[in-house]
């Protein structure tokens, strides 16, 4: 439990360091944060921050933080008999599909990069 109480803070600082710096890095360090918290099962605090998530630039367009946010939802799904979780889910799928839309160019239909 120690371990997963450091790893917290570490991505709490990361956080605070990105809200400074560039959307991606904002974005992945926030996907690292909502991971710790369903691991810890703080799923209010999951939820919290997963909103922030989606609150980081909207357009960003990186294929690595829509690979990470295919991850993070499949590490949410367990628990979607949690009604603020399901909500969250709905929410993150309508913006997960407006952000593939960005990425369809780039983006092969098996989830790689074109050559």
């Amino acid at each position: 439990m120690e371990q997963h109480e450091r790893a917290l803070t570490h991505a709490e600082d990361a956080v605070r360091l990105g809200e400074e710096g560039r959307a991606r890095s904002l974005a992945l360090s926030r996907i690292t944060l909502v991971g710790i918290h369903v691991l810890r099962t703080d799923l209010d605090a999951a939820v919290s921050v997963g909103h922030d998530l989606l609150s980081t630039s909207p357009t960003l367009g990186s294929i690595r933080v829509a690979h990470q946010l295919d991850d993070f939802r499949r590490l949410l799904e367990p628990h979607t008999g949690y009604r603020p979780v399901r909500e969250y889910l709905t929410r993150f799928d309508d913006a997960r599909r407006a952000r593939m839309l960005l990425l369809a160019d780039i983006i092969t239909p098996r989830g790689g990069i074109p050559a």
